[in-house]
């Protein structure tokens, strides 16, 4: 049977084979997508597809209009959204997203997200780090933060501005109030605890109020990535463990590390087209979407393109023959050395109709021999936002 995951946006056209809840993460696992016609992706999973399930699930799972994540105002970090419980079985599905995000960790495969730190903070649970949520609180609700500063600040009898230990909050259309503490709704906020109760309000707004969200995420995460490995990395470290370097995409680095095959070289003519197009007219949307075609991830290895396993390789592609796997031994030395010396392989406009396609599990841009470097833009450019998944060769 076919289990779909998150179904949102075109996601729940891709699903995965058997009931991934009940398999250890730790373990290898085995990914076959569904297309939206029923039929099984031509996808052999050397780890390529893993890499994509793994990007696609958590980032379809976290987007916010899922309704079981919200951004924060002004960085955009991911946290738990407090109205979560729309969906019944919330919390079961943090604890699978949990899972998600560790194996990823588990396997050194980044993700584009970035959680906020008062969340990420929980997995770490060092008790004996000095933190205030108040001073987090600019990050998630800047407004709050002044109303709150300025109740602090206030020279007259706080009793006049007519607050209680309790937070009124808006769900699903309607007004709840929650108490801050045992009988907060009739406990009165006075010059004397107006320090406690704005601390209060912080630590509800941070921690109570998503409480029940974080554990689940974390006993998850931790169910894959054991909790004395965490200890070992500070705040950032552990953010940089799950969503690599935010700098922009160093095209110029992977150049020096890239692999040719099949007759390509560095001074041949397409890839002179090829670096000139995508380190000078590329933008970073567009560089990022060429590093998930050919490697399933959008964005470059924890240790930089020199760590990437296998390395990032460009091979020579003529739609009038078969590839190189297809190929006897002379054919596929004829092909190398026509590609070699710059020579096209087909007749009329057959080196212009294929498109660029790539191996995701081996790191691999199969590049076809083309014939101008406006057709090899164009070309590249359909190939990287086509979204054709593991079928477009």
């Amino acid at each position: 049977t076919y289990t779909p995951l998150f179904r949102s946006k075109q996601w729940y056209q891709r699903r995965v084979r058997g009931n991934l809840a009940d398999i250890p993460f730790r373990h290898h696992l085995k990914i076959m997508f569904v297309n939206e016609h029923g039929l099984d992706e031509v996808g052999i999973d050397q780890d390529g597809v893993l890499k994509e399930f793994l990007e696609e699930s958590i980032t379809h799972a976290l987007d916010p209009s899922f309704g079981l994540f919200s951004v924060t105002e002004e960085n955009h970090w991911l946290y738990p959204s407090p109205l979560s419980k729309i969906h019944t079985e919330h919390l079961d599905l943090f604890h699978y997203i949990g899972r998600l995000v560790a194996k990823a960790v588990f396997e050194g495969i980044v993700v584009d997200i970035s959680f906020a730190p008062f969340f990420l903070r929980q997995l770490l649970h060092n008790k004996n780090a000095l933190f205030s949520y108040l001073d987090e609180l600019p990050n998630l609700d800047s407004q709050l933060h002044k109303n709150l500063m300025f109740i602090k600040t206030y020279e007259g009898d706080a009793q006049d501005l007519g607050l209680t230990f309790s937070m009124d909050e808006e769900e699903f259309g309607k007004i709840v109030s929650e108490e801050l503490m045992p009988g907060g709704s009739v406990t009165p906020v006075t010059n004397s605890n107006k320090i406690s109760y704005i601390h209060q309000v912080a630590h509800y707004k941070m921690y109570t109020q998503i409480k029940k969200q974080t554990r689940a995420f974390c006993a998850g995460f931790k169910s894959v990535v054991q909790d004395d490995w965490l200890r070992m990395f500070s705040l950032p470290e552990l953010q940089k463990l799950v969503s690599g370097d935010c700098a922009s995409i160093d095209l110029s680095e992977l150049r020096k590390h890239v692999r040719y095959l099949g007759g390509y070289h560095g001074s041949h003519r397409v890839i002179l087209w090829f670096w000139d197009i995508t380190l000078n007219e590329f933008s970073e949307e567009e560089k990022s979407a060429l590093l998930k075609f050919v490697t399933s991830c959008s964005r470059p290895p924890l240790m930089g393109f020199a760590s990437m396993s296998p390395p990032f390789s460009i091979r020579a592609v003529d739609d009038a023959e078969q590839e190189p796997s297809d190929m006897t031994p002379g054919e596929a030395l004829r092909s190398s050395f026509k590609s070699f010396l710059g020579l096209s392989q087909g007749s009329g406009e057959g080196s212009n109709s294929r498109l660029p396609s790539s191996s995701t599990c081996f790191n691999l841009l199969k590049l076809p021999v083309y014939r101008s470097k406006g057709v090899l833009r164009d070309k590249l450019k359909y190939a990287i936002k086509s979204g054709a998944g593991f079928e477009l060769s």
